[in-house]
Formats: structure tokens, C-alpha cells, sequence
């Protein structure tokens, strides 16, 4: 993960008390076969997520000739953006149909997880 303020410079990994109070947007960069961190770290606060949160997409670059997006969330509670850095799509919707098809995938793989064996469920 990689994090970087507004303005510019990376911020300090120290895990400082003064930057939990966020006050600005605070960018966060992952790798796709992270997203289930950035889900546990930025959306879910004691296994509650927060359903405000959006998708998007964010240029790859600013004033390229050829745009491509990355997908992204934004958790207005936290004021956090997570860019998801090593997918590129050419448009944005397909970006952000990607961010969200992957969540579902999380959330719906992690509630098959929960079950236990058929043979220990109750009757009703």
C-alpha cells in the first residue's frame, strides 16, 4: 500500500495519531489481489462497512492522448480514496463496474465462508 496526501508527497507510515483525524482526501494505492485488505482497512470499521461508499475511476495519468482509468472507491466517512493501480480500463464505467463486481465477489465469497458444514447447521 502506498499513501499520498492531496499535494503531492507521500505521507509518513508511522502510524502517527495526528493522521487519523482526516481533514483532507487522502489517496490509497493497492494492487488488485489486495482488495480484500483495503475492504477490511477503509470500508469496514468492527466488521460494519460503510454503505456510503462509491466507486469511480481515476485517470491514469493527467493529459495523456489516450485516457485510461483505474478503478477506485471512495469512503466519504473516512474521507479515503483507494486506487486499484494494476488495472486499466479504457473507459470509465468498465472501471467501475470492475471496483464493484470485485466487492460483491468479496462480500458474497466471505458469507459462503461463514456457513458451517451442512451435517452442524440447526433444523428448523
Amino acid at each position: 500500500m502506498r499513501r499520498s496526501s492531496p499535494d503531492g508527497p507521500p505521507l509518513p507510515e508511522n502510524g502517527d495519531s495526528a493522521l487519523c483525524r482526516h481533514t483532507a482526501l487522502q489517496r490509497f494505492y493497492y494492487a488488485s489481489h489486495q482488495i480484500a485488505i483495503a475492504y477490511d482497512v477503509h470500508i469496514c470499521e468492527a466488521g460494519v462497512p460503510d454503505v456510503e461508499t462509491s466507486y469511480g475511476a481515476c485517470l491514469r495519468h493527467e493529459g495523456e492522448r489516450l485516457a485510461a482509468f483505474h478503478p477506485s472507491f471512495h469512503v466519504p466517512g473516512k474521507n479515503h480514496t483507494i486506487v486499484i493501480t494494476d488495472r486499466r480500463f479504457g473507459e470509465e464505467n468498465l472501471a467501475k463496474a470492475w471496483m464493484a463486481d470485485r466487492i460483491r465477489q468479496l462480500i458474497l465469497s466471505r458469507r459462503c465462508q461463514r456457513l458451517p458444514p451442512a451435517r452442524y447447521r440447526r433444523r428448523c
